[in-house]
C-alpha cells in the first residue's frame, strides 16, 4: 500500500462526538494530522479511500463494532496493513485479548494517559516517515 497518498495521519473512529473531538485535538496538539468519524458503518469505506496509517477505533459503538470494524480491516487486501489501536472504556481483559488475536495494533483501556497514545501512533508512523525519505 502506498501511504504516500494518505490525506492525514490518523483516523479516529469514535462513535461520541465530544471523545472523537477530543482525540482529534490531542493528535493535532502533538504535530499530528487527523479526522475522526461518528458513524461506523462508514468507516471502511473511509479507510478505503483516504488510506490513513492509522486508525483509532472505539470498541462499543452502534451498527458496526470495533471488534468487527477491525476484523474487516485487517481482512481486506488493500486495507491490511493499517494499524489500528483499539481506545475502550470496557475493562474487560477478554475484549483486549481478542483485539489483539484479530489484528489489533494496541490496545488502551479509557482513560489512559493521553502521551502513551500519541507515542503510540508516532512509533507506527515513523516506518511511514522513513520510507517517504527513501523515494
Amino acid at each position: 500500500m502506498n501511504r504516500n497518498k494518505a490525506k492525514y495521519d490518523v483516523l479516529i473512529v469514535e462513535d461520541n462526538l465530544e471523545q472523537a473531538q477530543l482525540t482529534k485535538l490531542l493528535m493535532e496538539e502533538y504535530g499530528l494530522s487527523s479526522e475522526f468519524i461518528t458513524d461506523s458503518s462508514l468507516a471502511l469505506e473511509k479507510i478505503s479511500q483516504d488510506r490513513p496509517p492509522v486508525v483509532i477505533v472505539d470498541l462499543m459503538m452502534p451498527k458496526i463494532d470495533g471488534l468487527r470494524l477491525l476484523k474487516m480491516v485487517k481482512s481486506t487486501q488493500e486495507t491490511a496493513d493499517t494499524k489500528i489501536i483499539i481506545y475502550s472504556g470496557k475493562m474487560y481483559e477478554s475484549d483486549r485479548r481478542k483485539a489483539l488475536e484479530l489484528g489489533a495494533d494496541a490496545f488502551f483501556f479509557k482513560p489512559t494517559r493521553a502521551q502513551l497514545i500519541v507515542e503510540t501512533v508516532k512509533a507506527f508512523l515513523e516506518p511511514t516517515k522513513h520510507e517517504a525519505c527513501k523515494n
